[in-house]
């Protein structure tokens, strides 16, 4: 496609879109609230602890392989039946509950006892879906993880082949080396995540800031000497919003920011080449380490294509597999659905745990001698004898509902399954080309700061970015204890299908199957999928409709300082086209600078042997380049004043007026751009979670 064609068809949101339009038809959806096409469903948590069971064991070296050993098998099996299972079942319930919940909650969604959610049957499923997933891995390199339902996080431990791994660890070093005088410390960090590459610095800024060309003309090699400095700032030309963006808050835009993507060509031969510059990435300096980001982002496309349309098939009949459980039956709470009454069980609970209080189940003990009576058609009045027998068993009734655990719910009968992705990013837009965010960081741990603490959960970007799908690639890891990145999604608070089966307040069974209280709305509409270790080599993929955070990690030898180091790259809607560093010439001052003057020494020689007039120099002081490049301009008034080649009057005037440096950023103003930035993702990432945990609500009781 060629600029002028490119020109006529891209209409950029915010310059000649509104900011806040929305597609009447959305293929590729984001995690915001409000997004009802990212809710998922809410699965029991013997099927969560099926996903994580089967993340784990295909961590294993060569499981692909190993998973057809029975005598291998028999081991896994072991050690799965073995396993504890309350850290897990601690996290469902935190995220399902609230960090606030506690004592009480536990106690009455409790761990079950005498059952395990990982059996004997249930692992055999998990071996068996193994298997299929080794096949597809042996095909593709590719391993479907934490799936369920139509959606699922993608991994490789072999995708990315070992020299463009070694390519990514020197380009690492050659920008730290590059910064070692004046790290780029995060925000907020505390001096231990350092950003070699952000997005954040040097966004596009509009209105009015950012020079902006509405063509896409600016690439890699030319991007400096031929357009730092072009264009214009652009004002808002159409409402800031659009109808169809109503169902979403306001602040989850910025009218201030957006990160700058590089473009993608698509080769005929299926790579892709960047077609114009990294943001924050020197295009000039660095271009062996462009080559090899190019690489990267051609592996990951096919690990996107996976997050963003895989489909699990029953092969026998074409159908999606979904959940691996079907929905209860219709329960009210009875009986069949728990476990019966054992009163050696009761037994041994009281002299392990005390007496249950009688007190505090007073009003459950009366309303169940009322039913007993009911039942049993007696009348106290008639047949006194008999009270004592009643309320005795009443009691004994109550104290077992409190203590029983619920009949775990088994899977589907397991057939085999394929796996296939109904998206192709590489053919869908050949033509148009994708437009990807880079970021490239490394988290430093000292023996002073040796621990690096839980993340917040976050979808990446706001609105502005339309970021669908993510990939993170881990590079180096050294002297850092295991990580992982966890995750969840939200739900929608009316579950119908399970509250048509259950009766009026007749739900516990569902409490116990599902980890979350479903009542006064105290269970938060979100559901937790498990987490992924983010080892040394791995790459991750997942769409931006999943929640996700890191978890906390630490040195292993606390004497050492350590490393992570990781690249991320977010893919941008293909179904748009937001602006993008084909229309934003590069803003950095110092680059232009240097592409004016040279280094130091060069601009030195320049102007000790004359050969840029004094006045020049003395306009570029007057607009801030010279200082901003740190050149020593000490003596520039002696040098003015002593010069016998002056320009004229008029020429000074004429190249006062070409203003050069409009359009560029100094350091100082760009790091208060990535204040400003920030703080208000912080506010839309506030906004977000309060309607995750404070307004997305469970409540069963009136249906």
């Amino acid at each position: 496609m060629d600029q002028s064609t490119a020109a006529k068809v891209h209409q950029y949101l915010g310059i000649n879109l509104p900011l806040r339009h929305v597609e009447q038809q959305v293929k590729y959806h984001i995690g915001v609230p409000n997004d009802y096409d990212t809710y998922c469903n809410i699965m029991p948590v013997r099927e969560l602890f099926m996903m994580v069971t089967m993340d784990r064991l295909c961590d294993k070296l060569d499981w692909h392989e190993k998973v057809f050993d029975d005598r291998i098998v028999a081991r896994w099996r072991k050690e799965a039946l073995a396993q504890p299972q309350d850290p897990l079942y601690d996290q469902i319930l935190s995220t399902h509950l609230g960090t606030g919940w506690g004592a009480s909650e536990r106690d009455r969604l409790p761990l079950p006892v005498r059952s395990r959610f990982i059996s004997e049957e249930v692992f055999d499923y998990c071996i068996a879906e193994l298997r299929c997933k080794a096949t597809f891995f042996k095909e593709t390199g590719l391993v479907y993880t934490l799936d369920t339902d139509g959606t699922t996080v993608v991994k490789s431990d072999t995708l990315v082949p070992p020299h463009v791994q070694d390519s990514l660890k020197a380009a690492f070093d050659k920008l730290q080396a590059d910064q070692s005088t004046e790290p780029d410390w995060h925000p907020g960090t505390n001096e231990m995540v350092q950003n070699l590459v952000h997005p954040s610095m040097y966004p596009f800024v509009y209105p009015g800031r950012s020079n902006f060309i509405q063509e896409e003309v600016v690439g890699i090699a030319d991007a400096i000497d031929k357009w730092a400095g072009k264009g214009e700032p652009q004002e808002p030309n159409s409402p800031v919003v659009d109808p169809m963006s109503t169902d979403f808050p306001q602040e989850y835009w910025s009218e201030e920011y957006q990160w700058l993507p590089a473009n993608l060509e698509i080769q005929e031969n299926g790579t892709v080449k960047l077609a114009s510059y990294i943001n924050n990435l020197h295009p000039k300096k660095y271009p062996g380490i462009y080559s090899t980001i190019e690489k990267l982002i051609g592996i990951a496309i096919p690990a996107w294509d996976h997050a963003l349309g895989g489909q699990v098939i029953v092969s026998e009949t074409n159908d999606d597999c979904g959940s691996r459980f079907d929905l209860p039956e219709s329960t009210y709470d009875e009986d069949p659905f728990w476990e019966p009454f054992n009163a050696g069980v009761l037994k041994r609970y009281e002299k392990q745990h005390g007496k249950l209080d009688l007190d505090a189940l007073e009003d459950q003990i009366e309303d169940e001698y009322e039913n007993l009576c009911d039942e049993l058609d007696w009348d106290e009045e008639n047949e006194p004898a008999h009270e004592l027998g009643v309320k005795n068993q009443a009691i004994l009734n109550i104290k077992w509902k409190h203590i029983r655990d619920p009949i775990l719910t088994e899977p589907k009968e397991f057939k085999p399954l394929v796996y296939k992705s109904k998206e192709n990013l590489l053919e869908n837009f050949a033509d148009s080309g994708l437009q990807v965010i880079v970021k490239m960081a490394s988290i430093e741990l000292t023996p002073e700061k040796p621990d690096f603490p839980v993340g917040g959960w976050h979808i990446e970007g706001q609105m502005n970015e339309h970021i669908v799908a993510t990939a993170l690639y881990y590079l180096d890891s050294e002297n850092v204890t295991p990580s992982h990145l966890q995750f969840r999604m939200q739900t929608s608070e009316e579950q119908d299908d399970l509250m048509d089966r259950a009766g009026q307040d007749q739900f516990h069974i569902y409490e116990r199957l599902y980890g979350t209280s479903l009542k006064d709305s105290s269970g938060l509409a979100l559901q937790y999928y498990g987490d992924v270790e983010t080892r040394e080599g791995r790459l991750l993929a997942f769409p931006n409709s999943r929640q996700h955070r890191v978890s906390p990690f630490s040195l292993k030898d606390p004497t050492k300082p350590g490393h992570r180091r990781f690249i991320a790259l977010w893919l941008v809607d293909p179904m748009l086209r937001i602006v993008s560093t084909a229309n934003v010439p590069p803003q950095q001052m110092d680059w232009w600078g240097e592409a004016v003057f040279g280094d130091k020494e060069s601009f030195a020689a320049a102007k000790t042997k004359g050969e840029m007039p004094p006045e020049v120099m003395q306009i570029m002081v007057e607009q801030g380049v010279t200082g901003r490049l740190g050149l020593a301009l000490d003596k520039l008034d002696d040098l003015v004043a002593s010069s016998t080649e002056r320009l004229p009057a008029e020429i000074m005037d004429m190249v006062r007026s070409l203003k050069p440096t409009e359009g560029l950023m100094s350091v100082e103003e760009a790091r208060e751009h990535r204040e400003k930035l920030m703080e208000e993702r912080s506010r839309a990432d506030q906004l977000s979670q309060e309607k995750w945990t404070e307004t997305s609500l469970w409540n069963f009781c009136e249906h």
